[in-house]
C-alpha cells in the first residue's frame, strides 16, 4: 500500500487540477470541515506548545506606578519561568523599585524558585493532549474524505441522470407514437385491446421512471462539464489503481489514527486506575528558593516551602471519582475491542462490495454487447423493422452504456470506500492539500 502513496506523488497532478480545485472550494464552504480544522489546529497548538518547554515565559506582572501628587514610586517586576518540565515549574525573578522621595533605585534580588506538586500526573496530561491531537487529525481526514466522495457523487450523478433523463424522454416519445399508431390499428380492427393496454402500461411505467430520474437530478443543483466528469473519473482511477490484498488490508487497518487514539485512551484509563488512590490523599506542593541576599554572609538565602489542602468531609465526590476511574478502564478496553472488530469487519465488507461491483460491471458489459448485437441486427433488417423499434433499440444501447458507466463508477467508489476504511487521506492521495 505504500506504493499507492508513492505512485500518487509521482504522477503529474495537473490533469486532475480542475476536480481538486472543486474539492478545495467545497472544503472552504463546508462548516463541518471548517469546525474540524479549527479543532485540529487547537489540538496541534497544545501539543507543539508543550514540546517547546525550553522556551520561557517572560512577564512583568503587577507593574505599578503610585503617586500622592508630590512624589511617586515605581515598581518593575520581572519573571522568567519554565513551566511543566516533567511536572516541575522553574522561575527566575527580580523586582526593581524607584522612589522619587529617596531618589534611588532598589531591587529585591534575583531569586530562583523550583516547585512541584507531589502528584502532578504530567505524563497523563501529555498523553491526553496527544490523544486529542490524533483524534482531531482523524476527524479532519474523515470529514475531508466525506466531502471528497460527496463531490464525486454530485459530479457523476449530474451527468448520469442527465443522460438517463434524455434517453427516457426519447423512449416515452417513441411509446406515445406507437400508442397512436396502435390505437388507429385497434379502431381498424387489426390490433387487440390487450396490445393497447400493454403499451399504456409501458408509457406509465417509463413516465414513472422519468419522475424518479428527475427527482434524483434535483439533488445535483450544480452543473458540471464533461471535462470535470472525465477529470474526476481519471482521478479516482489513479488513486484506486493499487489496492492491497485483503490480508494486508486487515493489518493496515490496525494503523488507523482513531485506533491509535483509542489505545492511548486505554493507557490513560489504566494509569488513572492505578493512581485512583490519590483521591484519598492530599496533594502537597513543594518549593525550593534560592534568593540573592546581600545582607547574608553567603550573599544568598535558601528557603523551602510545603503546602497542601485536604477536604476532610465531602459529599462522596472522592468515592465517586475512585469508582469512575475503575469503571472507565474497563469501558475503554471494551471500546478498543469493539473498534478492532468493527474495523476488521469494515475491511471484509469493503472487499465484498468490490466483488459485487466487479460482478455488476461484467453483467453491464455483457448487457451492452447484447444490446449492440440486437441494434446491429435491426440495422441489417431495417426493411422489416419499424423506425420506432429501431430507434428504441438505439436508445437501449445508450441506456446500456449509461449503466456500464454507472457500474464502473460504483466499482471505483467501492475501492474508494476501502481506502477510507484503511484511513487514507483521499484528498492528499489525489494531490490536494
Amino acid at each position: 500500500m505504500k506504493k499507492l502513496a508513492l505512485f500518487a506523488l509521482l504522477v503529474p497532478l495537473v490533469v486532475y487540477g480542475g476536480f481538486i480545485d472543486l474539492v478545495q472550494e467545497r472544503l472552504e464552504r463546508d462548516s463541518s470541515y471548517l469546525s474540524s480544522l479549527m479543532e485540529y489546529k487547537n489540538a496541534r497548538f497544545i501539543v507543539e506548545k508543550n514540546k517547546n518547554f525550553f522556551i520561557p515565559y517572560v512577564s512583568a506582572n503587577k507593574f505599578s506606578l503610585n503617586t500622592d501628587f508630590e512624589n511617586y514610586s515605581l515598581s518593575i517586576p520581572l519573571s522568567i519561568g519554565f513551566r511543566d518540565i516533567a511536572g516541575f515549574d522553574v522561575t527566575v525573578s527580580n523586582n526593581w523599585s524607584y522612589s522619587s522621595r529617596k531618589e534611588e533605585w532598589t531591587e529585591s534580588g534575583w531569586a530562583l524558585t523550583i516547585s512541584r506538586e507531589l502528584f502532578s500526573n504530567f505524563d497523563i496530561t501529555d498523553l491526553e493532549n496527544e490523544m486529542k491531537y490524533i483524534s482531531a487529525r482523524w476527524k479532519l481526514i474523515s470529514v475531508g474524505n466525506e466531502v471528497f466522495v460527496s463531490l464525486a457523487n454530485d459530479v457523476f450523478n449530474y451527468h448520469y441522470y442527465t443522460r438517463k433523463l434524455r434517453i427516457t424522454k426519447d423512449k416515452i416519445e417513441i411509446l406515445e407514437n406507437q400508442f397512436e399508431s396502435l390505437q388507429k390499428a385497434y379502431e381498424a380492427g387489426t390490433a387487440s385491446r390487450e396490445e393497447i393496454m400493454q403499451i399504456q402500461r409501458n408509457i406509465y411505467q417509463t413516465t414513472n421512471q422519468l419522475y424518479q430520474i428527475s427527482q434524483n437530478l434535483m439533488g445535483a443543483l450544480t452543473e458540471y462539464s464533461t471535462d470535470t466528469l472525465n477529470t474526476m473519473l481519471a482521478c479516482l482511477e489513479r488513486i484506486t489503481s493499487i489496492i492491497p490484498s485483503q490480508q494486508e488490508a486487515e493489518r493496515l487497518v490496525l494503523d488507523r489514527p482513531d485506533l491509535k487514539a483509542q489505545l492511548m485512551a486505554v493507557e490513560i484509563a489504566r494509569r488513572k486506575d492505578e493512581r485512583a488512590y490519590q483521591q484519598w490523599l492530599p496533594n502537597p506542593a513543594f518549593s525550593f528558593t534560592v534568593k540573592q541576599d546581600e545582607g547574608s554572609d553567603k550573599g544568598f538565602s535558601l528557603s523551602l516551602g510545603f503546602s497542601f489542602g485536604y477536604n476532610i468531609i465531602d459529599r462522596g465526590e472522592r468515592a465517586h471519582s475512585y469508582s469512575s476511574a475503575k469503571d472507565n478502564y474497563t469501558l475503554q478496553q471494551r471500546i478498543l475491542n469493539e473498534k478492532i472488530d468493527s474495523l476488521k469487519k469494515s475491511v471484509q465488507k469493503a472487499y465484498l462490495s468490490m466483488k459485487i461491483a466487479e460482478s455488476t460491471k461484467k453483467v453491464a458489459e455483457l448487457d451492452l454487447q447484447l444490446k449492440k448485437i440486437e441494434y446491429e441486427r435491426g440495422l441489417k433488417a431495417s426493411a422489416f423493422v419499424s423506425a420506432g423499434d429501431l430507434e428504441s433499440a438505439r436508445l437501449d444501447v445508450q441506456d446500456a452504456e449509461a449503466e456500464l458507466l454507472k457500474a464502473n463508477y460504483n466499482l471505483l467508489i467501492a475501492r474508494l470506500s476501502l481506502l477510507q476504511a484503511l484511513g487514507y487521506d483521499l484528498i492528499r492521495l489525489a494531490g490536494g492539500k
